[in-house]
C-alpha cells in the first residue's frame, strides 16, 4: 500500500549525513518549507497527481480516497473542487427559467444575499457538512425558519449540480448530520384559528377608517394581502342578484418597485384568477366604504419593474391617493394586534418609527384567509369548493394548511350528532 511521501526528509540518505534535531531524519532541500506530506497517485488516465498536507494522517486518508476512486470508477479530480461556490451558484441561477420574471428576481435575491454573500468565497472542496450546519445556525438568526428552509433547498440544488458536473464527490447538504438540523419549510398547522372572528371584530376599529374594510375582504372573500391592495370595484358584478368577485390581480414587489400582477403563481398564460361569491351584507359594507373613500385610479407597471404601466381604480389607497405598501400596512396591523392584546410590544417607540413587537407571523393579515377557510368548512362548504375559492390546486393542501377549529365548532358537532339521534328515535 502506497504511503504519503515525506518532502522534508530524504528517503535514501547517504551514510554520515547529519540528521535534523526535530525529527531525527536527514533533511532534504525542502526541509521546513511548505506542507510536509505529499499524497501522490495516478488518475484514471495514468497521469500523476499530488496534493500536500501538514499531517501524515490527512495525507494518508486523501491518498486512500483517491486510489479507491480510481479503482471503483468514482474518481473526482480534486482540482475541480478549487472552483468557488460563487461561480457555481451564479451558473445555477443563469440556468433557472420561470414563466414569471418576478420569480427569478426572488431566487436571485435569496441566492445572492444568503448563499453567495456568506459562502461564495469558499472553494467547493471547503464546503463540508459542518460548514452547512454553521450556515444554517447563522441564517436562523436573521431569517424565519420557513425562509431558511427555502434557501437551504437552493443551496442543496447548487451543490447537487456540482456533483452532477463531477466537481465534488457528494452533496454536503444530503448527509445525515445536516438533515438532522435542516429547518422545515413550514410549521405544523395550529389546531385553532390564529385570529378568531371575534378578535378580528375587535381589531377592525383599531385600523385607520379607510383601511378597516380590508379585514372584511380577507375574512369574507379569502383574499391575500396583495389581492386586497389590488382590489377594484370593476372586479364585482354589483347589479346581479348573486354577486361574485373576480379576483384577478394583486399588488406585488419587483426589485423594490410596486407592480400589478396576477394572483400568486399566475402568469400571462395561466393567470390563476378565481371567482368568489359576495354576500349582500359584505357588498353593502364595501359600498359604504367606497362612499366614504371613493376609489382612486392608480398606474403601476404590469408584472415587472420597467414594464408598460396599466391604470386600475383601487378600493384601498393611502391618504395621498397612492397604492398600499405591505411594509407600511404591516406596522398598522401589528399596532392593531397590540391594541386588542393579541401581541405585546418590545419597546416604547412610536408605531412606524422603530416600535417592535413579539413574533406574530401567524397573526398577520394572511390569517384572515385561514379564518375564511375555517369558517367555510364549519358552515358545510366542501373542501373541493373551498380550494377553488382560495385558488389552491390541491384540496389536500387546503385542508392541511388552512382549516382550523373555529369558535363554537365543538358545540356544533354535538348538536349535529344529537339531531341524527333524535331523527332516528
Amino acid at each position: 500500500m502506497a504511503e504519503p511521501y515525506d518532502r522534508w526528509h530524504k528517503k535514501r540518505p547517504q551514510p554520515g549525513e547529519e540528521k535534523c534535531k526535530n525529527h531525527g531524519k536527514v533533511p532534504s532541500g525542502e526541509h521546513g518549507r511548505g506542507k510536509r506530506w505529499l499524497a501522490r497517485w495516478r488518475d484514471p488516465e495514468g497521469n500523476q497527481q499530488s496534493e500536500s498536507f501538514d499531517r501524515f494522517e490527512d495525507a494518508r486518508q486523501h491518498l486512500t480516497k483517491m486510489r479507491s476512486g480510481v479503482d471503483d470508477g468514482t474518481y473526482i479530480d480534486p482540482r475541480k473542487g478549487e472552483a468557488q461556490l460563487k461561480s457555481v451558484a451564479e451558473q445555477w441561477l443563469e440556468n433557472q427559467i420561470f414563466d414569471n420574471p418576478r420569480t427569478y428576481a426572488q431566487y436571485e435575491s435569496r441566492v445572492r444575499n444568503h448563499i453567495i454573500e456568506p459562502l461564495g468565497a469558499l472553494k467547493l472542496r471547503q464546503v463540508k457538512s459542518s460548514t452547512v450546519q454553521t450556515w444554517i445556525k447563522h441564517r436562523l438568526q436573521v431569517l424565519d425558519e420557513t425562509t431558511v428552509g427555502l434557501v437551504f433547498t437552493h443551496l442543496s440544488s447548487i451543490l447537487a449540480m456540482a456533483v452532477d458536473d463531477d466537481l465534488i464527490a457528494k452533496n454536503p447538504c444530503e448527509t445525515g448530520s445536516v438533515k438532522r438540523v435542516k429547518p422545515r419549510r413550514s410549521k405544523k398547522t395550529a389546531k385553532d384559528v390564529p385570529l378568531s372572528w371575534e378578535q378580528t371584530d375587535a381589531l377592525r376599529p383599531h385600523l385607520p377608517e379607510r383601511y378597516q374594510a380590508t379585514v372584511d375582504c380577507g375574512r369574507g372573500l379569502g383574499m391575500r394581502q396583495g389581492e386586497i391592495f389590488g382590489f377594484s370595484p370593476e372586479d364585482v358584478n354589483w347589479l346581479q342578484k348573486n354577486k361574485v368577485v373576480h379576483i384577478r390581480r394583486q399588488i406585488a414587489h419587483d426589485r423594490g418597485t410596486l407592480v400589478f400582477a396576477p394572483p400568486k403563481g399566475g402568469t400571462e398564460d395561466d393567470p390563476k384568477d378565481r371567482f368568489v361569491p359576495l354576500s349582500d351584507e359584505l357588498a353593502a359594507l364595501l359600498t359604504e366604504h367606497m362612499r366614504k373613500h371613493p376609489p382612486v385610479e392608480v398606474s403601476l407597471p404590469w408584472l415587472e419593474k420597467g414594464a408598460e404601466p396599466i391604470t386600475v381604480r383601487l378600493v384601498f389607497t393611502t391618504r395621498e391617493r397612492k397604492p398600499l405598501n405591505k411594509n407600511y400596512f404591516n406596522y398598522l396591523w401589528k399596532g392593531a394586534l397590540e391594541a386588542i392584546g393579541a401581541i405585546a410590544a418590545l419597546n416604547d417607540k412610536p408605531v412606524g418609527r422603530g416600535r417592535k413587537w413579539q413574533e406574530c407571523r401567524d397573526k398577520m393579515m394572511h390569517s384572515l384567509r385561514h379564518l375564511f377557510a375555517s369558517e367555510a368548512i364549519n358552515e358545510g362548504v366542501d373542501v373541493y369548493t373551498l380550494a377553488d375559492l382560495l385558488g389552491h390546486e390541491d384540496p389536500a393542501f387546503t385542508l392541511h394548511r388552512y382549516v382550523h377549529r373555529v369558535t363554537g365548532a365543538v358545540e356544533k358537532a354535538r348538536k349535529a350528532i344529537g339531531r341524527r339521534y333524535r331523527l332516528a328515535a
